[in-house]
This record gives structure tokens, C-alpha cells and sequence, in this order.
């Protein structure tokens, strides 16, 4: 992904090019070419909806977390919510109970959340 350094700072899409600020600064990415109701409909893109709803049931587990320790989180970096994710991921990955797609964060390994 780009980032832009230049003197203009651009957002919207300028050709295939979408412009959008960040807290990072200003990056550039090409425009998706594929359409949401196709990836919802075509059975080429079966592993990416499996990808996307383990990805969903992780961001709600780690909104669970955050609300739960509101009071704890006052004080915490812009990262905070990725890193979360991403372990949120590593524990849903480990329940073999269930076939991709299905597997829950409740049925993988919590203990891995020690120390985080």
C-alpha cells in the first residue's frame, strides 16, 4: 500500500486510485475489482466467506473483551484492537471441534490470552 509524502493531501478516488487518510498518514490503494454479490454467490470464493466469518466472529469476541475491561483499557495504544484480533484469530484456529468456517473463539485455546 502506498503512502503519499507529497505537499497535496488527496482522499476519494482519482481514476483507479482510492486516496484515504489514515492515522498513519494518507495511503493509496488500487480499486477492488471484484463485487460484494459476487463474492457472496460464486462458489470460487467459498474460502474467502469461511475467511470472513471467522474473521467477524473474532472482532465480536474482542469487542466482548474490550467492553468487559472498559475501565482497565483507559490508557491504551492505537494498536490495541489489531493485536487482539490477530491472537482472537490464533485461538479461533486452534478449535478442532468444528469445521472451517464454523470454528468459535469459546472452543479454541483461551489460555493463549495469558499475558496479552
Amino acid at each position: 500500500m502506498g503512502k503519499l509524502k507529497g505537499i497535496l493531501p488527496l482522499e476519494g478516488t482519482v481514476g483507479n486510485i482510492t486516496f484515504s487518510q489514515t492515522a498513519d498518514g494518507i495511503i493509496a490503494r488500487e480499486k477492488k475489482a471484484i463485487s460484494a454479490a459476487r463474492i457472496a454467490s460464486d462458489p470460487a470464493f467459498k474460502r474467502t466467506r469461511e475467511n470472513n466469518e471467522e474473521f467477524g466472529r473474532a472482532c465480536k469476541a474482542g469487542k466482548l473483551l474490550r467492553s468487559a475491561f472498559r475501565s482497565a483499557l483507559l490508557t491504551t495504544d492505537r494498536k490495541l484492537i489489531s493485536r487482539l484480533v490477530r491472537l482472537l484469530m490464533e485461538i479461533l484456529r486452534t478449535d478442532s471441534t468444528h469445521p472451517r468456517g464454523k470454528r468459535t473463539v469459546s472452543e479454541g485455546d483461551i489460555s493463549r490470552l495469558l499475558g496479552f
